[in-house]
């Protein structure tokens, strides 16, 4: 085996271990290195340098901001803002739409002239240098993608996924599918950006409604983030919000992989994990230092043989089924066949014919339940408890029940790849993990 294969192995059986709970779709959370890698935008410092140099008549340089306020950048953007508010009422009037001078924020002119220079540095089309890499992440199909990136690199990277912007995030449902969400503002809407001590200090008042938000993502589906670095305080302060609810006892937010990019490594993809501290508690995530992103996100690559899935469809077949439920049939509105849905309700295969929609297999009906359900019916917040009583299992009787298909446990295969398969569990296993959960005594029925 060549090293470059024993490379792609150790990725892909990091990002397997991660998904082999999950019968859904991973959510990405992307940041400013994705950008920077694909369409060339600059770090935070790079844009604050870019938009100093906007104003034709300053006369202060970067370097005296930097040390008048410590290398702080959120600082060194607010005298930015300040100083091209001034600006923009004298001189450079002419710089500026006529509306942003009846504005409630002095801010938005900086927000506009970012806006302007990432919408020109963001091409129609990708270049060709990382065109493999693009085509992974589209066969990836993401369920959704989080970023405090303002540009519209990723929406150029998926089309057909919405971009949920700001605070327009807490007034949506996130079990929708196709969307990125833009957490810190887009240049589609400049005011919405997030950029001064002002815009983060309602950020921090507000940042654990996001995070309660963002909860069902990080709860029900595996997270993995990209183009982050390992101190970055965007993420720590969503990952300290979501631990508090999500860890486990030892901490480890057990569904969230960070992907740390390092040309420089030569050999195998190190797996770390990193510690978060808040409150004098400490939360863990694992980490995967790789690298090569394409073997990471081939191994993310969607694990059945369905290829062409066009989001908007499925954000309108979601959204008319919850106008219907919530709207529609309690209002009366609409004349409902209730003998026709109450003969639906309990079966899994009904409702998609009865919508048009042909299932891809017909599932082991012995099998119903993926771990995050069997986790539910024995009372956990998520499938990590679930998969403890599994272990407990493996280490008093040596036996693995997930090694092998069984009236316990069987792996479908859903894919091409010998690691692109879906656990499912029977409803035997709920009954032996309740014993198990419960200190009782149990005999496995192999």
């Amino acid at each position: 085996m060549s090293k470059a294969e024993i490379v792609e192995n150790s990725v892909s059986s990091t990002i397997e271990s991660l998904l082999e709970n999950f019968d859904c779709q991973p959510v990405l959370f992307m940041g400013s290195g994705m950008a920077r890698r694909y369409i060339g935008t600059p770090d935070w410092e790079g844009v604050l340098r870019a938009m100093l140099a906007k104003i034709p008549t300053n006369s202060t340089s970067y370097e005296y901001l930097s040390q008048k306020n410590d290398n702080n950048l959120i600082d060194i953007g607010s005298d930015i803002s300040e100083m091209i508010f001034e600006w923009a009422w004298k001189d450079g009037k002419s710089e500026f739409p006529e509306d942003l001078f009846s504005h409630p924020s002095k801010s938005i002119f900086l927000k506009y002239l970012l806006s302007e220079m990432l919408l020109e540095s963001t091409p129609d089309e990708l270049g060709e240098e990382y065109s493999e890499e693009y085509e992974a992440i589209k066969a990836i199909r993401p369920h959704a993608v989080i970023t405090t990136n303002y540009d519209t690199m990723i929406e150029a990277l998926l089309p057909g996924y919405e971009a949920i912007i700001g605070k327009q995030v807490l007034r949506y449902n996130l079990n929708a599918y196709g969307e990125v969400y833009h957490i810190h503002g887009s240049v589609i809407n400049p005011e919405t950006i997030i950029i001064n001590k002002d815009d983060y200090k309602k950020w921090d008042k507000e940042s654990k409604y996001f995070a309660a938000k963002l909860l069902t993502y990080f709860a029900e589906h595996p997270v993995i983030i990209f183009g982050y670095s390992l101190t970055d305080p965007n993420v720590r302060t969503v990952l300290q919000d979501i631990g508090a609810i999500v860890a486990d006892e030892t901490g480890l937010i057990g569904n969230v992989l960070q992907v740390i990019y390092d040309e420089k490594i030569d050999g195998d993809a190190i797996q770390t994990e990193i510690a978060i501290p808040v409150d004098g508690r400490q939360f863990r995530i694992k980490a995967l230092q790789t690298n090569s992103l394409l073997d990471v996100f081939n191994a993310l690559t969607a694990r059945h043989e369905l290829k062409d899935v066009n989001p908007a469809l499925v954000r309108a077949l979601a959204a008319r089924a919850m106008k219907l439920t919530r709207s529609d049939i309690p209002s009366g509105n609409i004349e409902v066949n209730y003998q026709t849905l109450e003969g639906i309700v309990d079966k899994d295969d009904a409702l998609p014919t009865l919508l048009g929609i042909t299932q891809a297999d017909d599932v082991n009906k012995s099998h119903p339940y993926t771990l995050s359900t069997v986790g539910e019916k024995l009372g956990f917040p998520s499938w990590n408890g679930a998969n403890k009583l599994l272990e407990k299992i493996k280490d008093v009787t040596g036996i693995d029940l997930k090694s092998s298909d069984n009236r316990y446990h069987c792996a479908i295969k859903v894919g091409k790849k010998d690691s692109s398969i879906s656990r499912k569990y029977s409803e035997e296993l709920v009954t032996l993990l309740k014993k198990v959960r419960d200190n009782e005594k149990f005999k496995l029925k192999m």
